[in-house]
């Protein structure tokens, strides 16, 4: 939590992307925060780089999508509706544990309890399952 220019409260807050951010009302519940002053960021499990995403796809034994050159297209063309395209954090199919700490977020929004929002949790933080 932050204090802003005017002395009011806001919040860090980090939503997953695939099944959060993605459903209509997370989306406004974001940009309606942002427009409150909150400090809004996305968290996705993604990969970020093409060979990081191919090396995952090698180690998981999965076909590589075929547009994967595009396949965060989505991602940023959001960001940069809610004026946040310099906000994405992507934890290359990690738990998001470390970068809910690293960043000091106060709350993460996310559709995956076993592997995101339990071990937030479980390291002091606050995480919603929706």
């Amino acid at each position: 939590m932050f204090k802003d220019k005017n002395g009011n409260y806001r919040l860090k807050i980090a939503f997953d992307f695939d099944g959060t951010l993605t459903e209509g009302l997370f989306y406004i519940l974001a940009n309606h925060l942002i427009t409150k002053g909150h400090d809004v960021w996305i968290m996705t499990a993604r990969t970020e780089s093409n060979d990081e995403y191919i090396a995952q796809c090698k180690r998981f034994r999965i076909p590589p999508e075929k547009n994967a050159l595009e396949r965060n297209n989505d991602i940023y063309e959001m960001a940069t509706e809610l004026g946040i395209r310099d906000k994405i954090i992507f934890t290359n199919l990690e738990d998001k544990s470390k970068a809910f700490q690293d960043h000091q977020f106060d709350i993460l929004f996310d559709d995956d309890a076993e592997w995101h929002c339990n071990p937030v949790c479980e390291a002091g933080g606050m995480a919603v399952n929706i």
